[in-house]
């Protein structure tokens, strides 16, 4: 089995099984995984010479998937032009995948399967010709390092009872702040620097790095308005979140992001071009 080569997207059901997420953080804090485990596993990525290019991260979702889709990111790297820095924001939206997609898919993020093997669940674009989306930098790792990284991931894990609880991330993802957007099924990534958290979160860690009840009847919803989250990393990664009763674009916070960046996603997100496989982007902040 390649661990980085779409066959077949993970069934929906599957996928919709996972924790979501402040559930998941719930049950890391019970069992104490950033004490007990994440050193261990830490270990594990250095002795098979993947921790440039994995991170260890916590397995969860944020929204229900129908039959077909997956969870899909691509990255925006827009140039600067004129007293407007260069920006990079990172996408994943619930995506319904055509076989032409699934053709141009890479795995992004793994769970460990009871067979030992490493089972991707979300997954990202190869490099488009526009240069947007960033080479997959978990590529660079050979078929023999995953298998054995697999084999023991999987079974140190499954061993100690937190198989539902890490996962496996490529590096390659932004890392910074996290928005999550329920009704549009979409989270957006912003970077670290670019994020000025507010006083009153609730600080959640989702993912580590190396020196630092919800039903399946249907989509999420929102009961009062959106519910944005937040991730900041430094040596490990933090998240937090908050309700705002303001809708689309106005439930982001200028305080905390800047409107160039909620500009950008907003765009990429409702245009149905950037998601379009061969087609060119738009301007995401025209």
């Amino acid at each position: 089995m390649s661990h980085l080569v779409v066959n077949s997207i993970l069934p929906a059901n599957f996928y919709n099984s996972l924790i979501i997420d402040h559930d998941a953080t719930d049950k890391a804090e019970h069992v104490d995984l950033k004490q007990k485990h994440i050193p261990s596993l830490f270990k594990l990525l250095t002795k098979h010479g993947v921790a440039d290019v994995v991170e260890i991260h916590l397995l969860h979702r944020h929204f229900t998937l129908q039959d077909g889709e997956a969870l899909v990111h691509r990255t925006l790297d827009i140039p600067g032009s004129g007293d407007l820095p260069r920006i990079r924001v990172d996408i994943a939206k619930a995506v319904n995948c055509s076989e032409s997609i699934k053709s141009s898919l890479v795995p992004l993020l793994w769970m460990a399967s009871p067979d030992g093997t490493l089972a991707a669940y979300e997954y990202g674009f190869q490099e488009d010709t526009a240069g947007a989306t960033p080479r997959r930098i978990a590529t660079e790792v050979s078929p023999k390092t995953w298998d054995s990284l697999a084999r023991e991931f999987a079974a140190y894990v499954h061993s100690v009872g937190i198989a539902d609880l890490v996962s496996l991330k490529d590096k390659s993802c932004v890392t910074g702040g996290e928005y999550v957007v329920p009704d549009m099924r979409v989270l957006f990534r912003v970077p670290k620097e670019s994020i000025n958290l507010q006083q009153g979160s609730d600080m959640l860690q989702s993912g580590w790095q190396l020196g630092a009840a919800e039903t399946d009847a249907g989509l999420p919803e929102c009961t009062d308005g959106h519910v944005t989250k937040t991730r900041q990393t430094t040596g490990g990664t933090v998240a937090h979140y908050h309700k705002t009763t303001e809708d689309g674009i106005d439930a982001f916070n200028e305080k905390e992001v800047a409107p160039l960046y909620t500009n950008a996603m907003w765009s990429a997100a409702k245009s149905g071009e950037f998601w379009a496989m061969g087609g060119g982007l738009v301007d995401p902040v025209a």
